[in-house]
């Protein structure tokens, strides 16, 4: 169910925080479900895993911090002033004081699968104060029932002899657990990378359609064959210079990407933009579709050429 998950909360719960026509209720609500989410170390770091750490996923993890981040800055304005205790809470700040609460609980988390210092720390008076006006009660129940498990499971090691052989198996396991924290790290820093190298392919290809394709070709995002691209052009359509694509499928037909004799169509030789074009029109689904659809899908994906000669050279 991953894809599922995705779009569930990317598309369903975190637009409604955004959203200014949504009552407070409901954001309280999905607050307290992204609370009772991130309290369980295992869900957390497996969001932070299977989308944010996987190259063809959305960066889920990060989607959710920003979008509770946001919540907390558009609340700051809207703190209570000493002149109006006995108001009852503004529901701005208190929104941002439970996306802010929502964030501690996601470090705790991170804090407690790595067992680091503080993943077990409760929340203050104070904040506890807060959450009962908005009653949000049942991230905070999970946390406590979660606590108590885990410290019924895990015996001190006060009241448990531990031999030497068990500390070097502890010792050991420790060390398994930091090699797997930096593979994490590492395929967290890979995607991070390889994202930002695609946006900086984005900004070169809007300048030149060339020059683009090879900055990506470089970096190893894509291979010099003209279905790969095409399906490239498909699958990042909304994100590429839709006037760029029209520029390469509005080529002459014996146009080459690569000088040079004997050099396949298919690897960039003559005939290489023809058949981008040709590769991107069979990677469309028309089947089912009125004319007028079946034009609007395929106009959706790029700009027809400025100049004339090129729409009416047979090539569009």
């Amino acid at each position: 169910m991953k894809s599922e998950i995705e779009v569930f909360i990317a598309n369903v719960f975190l637009p409604v925080l955004e959203s200014p026509n949504c009552p407070f209720e409901r954001k309280s609500l999905v607050l307290e479900a992204l609370r009772a989410l991130c309290v369980d170390p295992m869900i957390l770091t497996s969001i932070f895993l299977n989308y944010d750490c996987d190259f063809d996923a959305v960066n889920l993890y990060k989607t959710i911090v920003y979008h509770l981040t946001s919540l907390s800055v558009r609340g700051r304005t809207s703190a209570p002033t000493p002149t109006n205790k006995t108001k009852p809470v503004n529901e701005k700040f208190a929104l941002s004081v439970a996306g802010l609460e929502v964030l501690v609980v996601i470090l705790q988390g991170f804090l407690k699968a790595l067992d680091l210092p503080g993943g077990d720390d409760v929340p203050d008076e104070e904040r506890s104060k807060v959450r009962g006006s908005l009653q949000l009660d049942v991230g905070m129940a999970v946390k406590s029932e979660m606590d108590n498990a885990f410290r019924k499971q895990k015996p001190s090691v006060d009241d448990v002899p531990v031999t030497a052989e068990e500390m070097k198996n502890i010792e050991n396991s420790t060390s398994d657990a930091e090699d797997v924290a930096g593979k994490i790290v590492d395929a967290f820093d890979k995607k991070r990378a390889a994202q930002q190298t695609f946006e900086l392919g984005i900004v070169k290809f809007k300048l030149s359609a060339k020059q683009g394709l090879l900055f990506f070709i470089k970096n190893g995002l894509l291979q010099m064959d003209a279905k790969e691209i095409a399906s490239f052009f498909n699958e990042h359509k909304e994100v590429l210079d839709k006037t760029q694509i029209g520029e390469i499928f509005g080529r002459e037909p014996e146009a080459s990407f690569v000088k040079g004799e004997n050099v396949d169509p298919e690897k960039g030789g003559l005939g290489f933009y023809i058949r981008v074009l040709h590769h991107y029109v069979d990677g469309l689904e028309f089947t089912g579709l009125k004319f007028d659809d079946a034009i609007r899908l395929f106009l959706s994906g790029f700009r027809l050429p400025g100049e004339s000669q090129k729409v009416s050279s047979g090539t569009l």
